[in-house]
């Protein structure tokens, strides 16, 4: 039969649909309001149909251009932008009146749903970050719970570590998942890491290759140029550890040491890359941050996806990605099921 079909909300740079494409299913239609990742997706997938737009503005009509409803669609991933969720940075307002006022990315959990009612996939996938779950005291959660319930479609979470499925990063992500045919649905089993024979990937297996590597921004690998005193306070961090604040001279001190202050561990996974300003961990070895390069290959993306955009964008797609080692981990188990299910029908 013909690939299996999946239509892709929030896409960020794809890494989602990338793990989905490498087990073999077809992206029927791909979105997202950000220009740069736009460009991300016609340099690395120009034949992926690809819609820039606001999902508040993906009306019925406008999907139609692209997936009809009599479509036959097997899986909707997605991940809605997961900063208003985050248990990094400042937290909003637990008043209902006042949260999408305050940060209106914790209500596109209803916009995914809106589009899953309109085109009745067999199977969900949507991801988040873990703190999702106990945000305003578990009150998002249990509307994003009731929500789905008045779909009709089964429903379920797990939460997930990409370490325990190849990436080479501790990175716990919330799962949504579910499905209308009638599959009692289990997670992917890890492949990797306690319970499993094979130990995890690591830091030094994935980007020791680029360490001497002079920069080549063809393929994002470019070294931030940092100023000497950061360079200084980069040398005082032991392999695997942090800043130690409280020994510092003064000539190196100053307030708010944020995450960037670590420094990763070769013969260990990564600390989750995380979005923002330039700031990814310091390199094992050497007295710098990682490049992009670096950062996306602990996120699991081949050498030939190129990021675009100002290098703090890059930044951000690359952190704010599904690894495609743990999407690539729910498509194998997806396509079993499908494979189960067009096999009886």
């Amino acid at each position: 039969m013909a690939n299996y079909k999946i239509v892709d909300l929030f896409s960020g740079v794809g890494g989602f649909q990338l793990g989905f494409e490498k087990e073999g299913f077809e992206v029927l239609f791909s979105t997202d309001f950000d220009k740069d990742c736009e460009t991300v997706h016609k340099v690395n997938r120009p034949d992926v149909p690809f819609l820039r737009i606001d999902v508040h503005d993906l009306s019925e009509d406008k999907l139609c251009e692209y997936v009809s409803p009599d479509t036959n669609i097997d899986v909707l991933i997605g991940g809605p932008p997961c900063q208003g969720f985050s248990t990094i940075g400042k937290r909003i307002s637990s008043d209902p009146t006042k949260r999408a006022e305050a940060d209106p990315r914790n209500t596109l959990f209803k916009e995914y749903i809106r589009i899953l009612r309109y085109l009745k996939p067999k199977f969900f996938l949507m991801e988040n970050v873990q703190g999702l779950l106990t945000r305003d005291k578990g009150r998002i959660f249990e509307e994003i719970k009731k929500t789905f319930a008045e779909t009709g479609y089964e429903f379920n979470y797990v939460i997930l570590n990409a370490a325990d499925y190849g990436v080479p990063q501790i990175r716990n992500r919330v799962f949504f998942y579910g499905n209308r045919i009638g599959v009692k649905m289990t997670p992917p089993a890890a492949i990797c890491g306690e319970g499993t024979s094979v130990p995890h990937n690591t830091v030094g297996a994935a980007i020791s290759d680029l360490a001497d590597l002079p920069d080549k921004p063809e393929i994002n690998h470019v070294a931030l140029k940092h100023g000497e005193i950061n360079v200084k306070r980069y040398a005082l961090i032991p392999e695997g550890g942090r800043l130690p604040e409280d020994q510092l001279p003064p000539e190196l001190y100053r307030k708010n040491f944020g995450n960037t202050f670590k420094r990763l561990h070769r013969d260990k996974p990564s600390l989750t890359m995380v979005p923002g300003h330039n700031a990814f961990p310091i390199h094992p070895w050497l007295n710098r941050s990682l490049t992009v390069r670096e950062a996306a290959r602990l996120q699991s993306f081949p050498d030939d996806y190129i990021f675009q955009g100002p290098r703090q964008k890059q930044c951000m797609q690359v952190g704010n990605a599904v690894p495609p080692l743990l999407a690539q981990a729910w498509a194998k188990y997806l396509k079993e099921e499908l494979d189960k299910y067009y096999g009886e029908v």
